[in-house]
């Protein structure tokens, strides 16, 4: 019997152009094997590790600048997509990890079993890695791979205190939430896929372009919603936000920090992403699809917001305190997102997409420096005291004057008062909302109720520290994490000096690739980063 020949296509090999827009996540990989090899060269791998790592992702964060949007578009067949917002994120989360490893060698380093930093690396590497994949994927697939990539990682690092019971209890319960709501997600995830019989979501034929002319369903709406559970895990959305303030106080002081800033990033980022591709291809408008979609993420942010900052209130741990305070300005974050819908205050020429782009990512470049000088303090602090309750803070203001100024300063940060960049963060939040208009409105009154309520266990750490008694002797932190926390404070307020040129990058790079194409063509073909 006769069989015609089958004909066998040659396996797909990206070229450089296909690579090139990815440099920063080849670096990672290659910082990952090094990490791995390094203890066969050295006796005391530890250090050398950190020391790898750091150029891995030094080498990183200057291919971000020399590559720069390169290659703008899809790639790897629509797997991955390059645009500018995801090439402002890496930005971000680079410098942010670079930091984390300088707090590293400042706090944990010297405690740290020898032959354990190969593995603390490699995990934080590849988290950083999974977080920077989450920025650049419209595909469902690849969805599900890089917030996998990022997750995994993150649970081991959240228990990598292998003799700390507290670590491990958080461990634990990171990775009970964190199955729960990745089954959910990959759930909601297969019936996107099965309704619509595609996993790109923008584009021609994908599914915000066939959500827009089919109308919603109930299971389209259970789909939704499963994303929203397990991208609002990663923000630490309530609900989903339980194992955040254990998981702090677990881990060490560096991965406390790195989750506090990385993983709430690279889930906003991506959940407006996904959100705007579909907002963008129902052209904005009000439809009953994306009024309930805008209402729920608003309000999903504003309860956010203030769960964080009630619960804050009666934290006597430095970590849970922070940990809460995350959470509240992931909700302040969450409030943007909601910018789905075409107010009747907006104005015709405003792109929703970009402005919101554009205040999340100022946003995240100033909460980066806010969280990270105010872990580093605390970090510095534990190490010489060897505790973390807000009442041993007493004194600090005399016992070491600079780390009081650093924590504080970032504190006030975070509360949203000038002179610190904080300030116009907040400003550009209201702002935006404002302009929306209609019942926005409300979620500016949210926030700004929040954040006189956040006022007062903010400042509660800095009447410790300045106006309590303590007879105990002055401490003297490590240089290295000084340092961190002066720059990171430094930086705070020049970001407030000069934060036009500031906000002007952030909003030349807060444009979506496939969310409104014709006007990301022109706009940033045409235009020039701001000096």
């Amino acid at each position: 019997m006769n069989t015609l020949p089958v004909a066998i296509g040659l396996p797909y090999v990206p070229d450089w152009g296909q690579l090139r827009a990815f440099a920063p996540e080849l670096w990672l990989i290659a910082a990952i094997v090094a990490v791995l090899l390094t203890p066969f060269f050295v006796k005391k791998p530890n250090a050398a590790c950190g020391w790898v790592a750091l150029v891995g992702l030094l080498a990183a964060l200057v291919s971000v600048f020399v590559v720069g949007v390169d290659g703008t578009g899809e790639h790897f067949r629509g797997l991955m997509v390059a645009d500018p917002v995801s090439v402002f994120w890496k930005g971000l989360l680079l410098m942010f990890v670079i930091g984390i490893v300088l707090m590293w060698f400042s706090t944990t380093a010297p405690t740290m079993h020898q032959g354990d930093g190969p593995e603390f690396f490699t995990l934080l590497l590849g988290a950083t890695l999974g977080m920077s994949l989450m920025a650049s994927t419209s595909n469902l697939l690849m969805l599900v791979i890089a917030v996998e990539l990022a997750s995994l990682p993150s649970y081991v690092l959240a228990g990598f205190r292998k003799t700390h019971l507290a670590g491990a209890e958080a461990s634990l319960k990171y990775i009970l939430f964190g199955a729960a709501t990745s089954s959910i997600m990959v759930y909601g995830l297969s019936m996107l896929y099965g309704l619509y019989g595609t996993l790109q979501i923008d584009g021609p034929g994908g599914l915000a372009q066939q959500i827009a002319t089919s109308g919603g369903s109930a299971l389209l709406w259970m789909a939704i919603f499963s994303l929203i559970v397990g991208l609002g895990f990663k923000i630490s959305a309530v609900p989903f936000h339980f194992w955040c303030p254990d998981v702090f106080e677990g881990a060490s002081i560096e991965v406390s920090a790195f989750l506090s800033v990385a993983s709430k990033g690279a889930g906003l980022v991506l959940l407006m992403r996904v959100m705007m591709s579909f907002a963008s291809a129902q052209a904005y408008e009000s439809t009953p699809l994306l009024n309930h979609l805008a209402v729920l993420l608003g309000v999903l942010g504003a309860i956010t917001a203030t769960v964080g900052n009630t619960a804050a209130f009666v934290q006597r741990n430095i970590k849970r305190l922070l940990a809460y305070s995350s959470i509240a300005h992931a909700g302040y974050m969450l409030c943007i997102v909601s910018l789905l819908v075409r107010g009747p205050a907006v104005k015709a020429d405003l792109d929703l997409a970009s402005t919101a782009a554009q205040v999340v990512l100022f946003y995240l470049a100033v909460y980066l420096f806010m969280n990270l000088g105010a872990f580093t303090v605390a970090g510095l602090i534990e190490r010489e005291t060897g505790t973390e309750r807000i009442a041993d803070y007493a004194g600090m203001g005399r016992r070491s004057p600079l780390m009081a100024f650093c924590l504080s300063a970032c504190l006030f940060s975070l509360v949203g008062l000038p002179p610190f960049a904080g300030f116009v963060a907040k400003v550009n939040v209201f702002w935006a909302l404002m302009q929306n208009g209609s019942w926005w409105w409300w979620l500016v009154g949210v926030i700004g109720v929040n954040t006189v309520l956040s006022l007062y266990y903010y400042v509660r750490v800095i009447k410790v520290m300045y106006l309590d008694d303590s007879s105990s002797a002055p401490i003297w932190p490590h240089p290295l994490g000084a340092g961190v926390a002066v720059v990171c404070a430094a930086i705070l307020v020049f970001m407030l000096i000069a934060f036009g040129p500031i906000n002007r990058l952030a909003g030349h790079y807060s444009h979506f690739y496939g969310v409104d194409q014709t006007t990301f063509t022109a706009e940033f073909s045409s235009s020039q980063p701001p000096p």
